[in-house]
């Protein structure tokens, strides 16, 4: 136990001797972290809002002009039988023009240029949440949208689809970064514990003329490397929790666009816990191999 305390306490004595380079390498560590936490609390984000999408579809069919009524209450009756449908939503031609003059007040007096309403008519179909984007709802929009009185459909599963493509596109860019990032944090703790090994080299020769063994030359070396990960760790993390609370305040604009693919409101606990494991990890590898090289006999 003895030997545990002393080992961390010696680390910490260690890291404030050189106050500036382990400083900067734990900046460089929080930067490195920040941007990985970012890139993945993105991703997390658009993950969760696909997920979403697809436990709540929606299909939307918009009939040819000059539909019969008794047409379309076919198809709806027909809708509401199958097993797959939870609701079935009929919108006239008029209740359209009253929706879209709620929706978009400021947009009202374009429709005094119409004699009647130049929407028209649709249904909502809204499929049970157990039920995901399978081939049997495809199948089943697919037939509904070739029946003779359908026009054209609108299907929200197609927004989730460019959003799963989006989130590809994002994991890759934000992993590249990443890698870089997490190279050069590596190669920085390397380089540091490097420079506390030659300048405590007098010390490390006492320690062997005493017969201290490597391990035990080393493993403070190798804390200090990890003390500096995990540091790092709770700075980029405390920096990724600033940054998703201030940004809307800060980023009023770009937070009405993304707000709807990010939630600045919860940001999940196992983000940080990522962000603390492999900023330790990164520390403690460094380190480890920085030791081993250069601790030799």
């Amino acid at each position: 136990m003895n030997l545990v305390t002393s080992t961390f306490s010696n680390a910490f004595i260690n890291i404030t001797r050189n106050k500036l380079i382990n400083f900067l390498s734990l900046g460089i560590i929080a930067f490195t972290l920040l941007i990985f936490g970012l890139f993945n609390y993105i991703t997390f984000s658009i993950d969760k809002m696909t997920q979403d999408f697809s436990r709540s579809i929606k299909a939307i069919f918009y009939f040819h002009e000059g539909v019969s009524q008794g047409d379309i209450d076919q198809l709806i009756s027909r809708a509401k039988e199958n097993l797959l449908v939870k609701n079935v939503i009929y919108s006239s031609k008029s209740q359209a023009e009253i929706d879209f003059s709620r929706q978009f007040p400021e947009l009202k007096y374009i429709l005094s240029e119409f004699n009647e309403s130049p929407f028209p008519a649709s249904i909502e179909i809204e499929f049970k949440p157990e039920y995901t984007l399978d081939t049997k709802i495809i199948s089943f929009i697919e037939e509904i949208e070739k029946t003779n009185i359908v026009e054209s459909k609108q299907v929200n599963v197609d927004w989730a689809r460019k959003m799963i493509a989006f989130k590809k596109f994002i994991s890759v860019v934000g992993m590249f970064l990443s890698l870089i990032l997490i190279f050069v944090s590596v190669f920085i703790i390397f380089n540091v514990i490097k420079l506390n090994i030659f300048y405590r080299k007098d010390e490390i020769h006492v320690l062997r003329l005493v017969g201290a063994t490597d391990w035990y030359i080393k493993f403070p070396f190798i804390i200090e490397g990890g003390i500096l990960g995990f540091c790092g760790s709770i700075l980029a993390g405390g920096l990724l929790f600033g940054i998703l609370k201030l940004f809307p305040a800060y980023a009023a604009y770009m937070y009405e666009i993304v707000k709807g693919m990010i939630d600045f409101e919860n940001i999940p606990l196992h983000i940080f816990l990522q962000l603390i494991g492999l900023g330790t990890l990164i520390g403690l590898f460094s380190s480890y191999v920085s030791s081993r090289q250069y601790l030799k006999n």
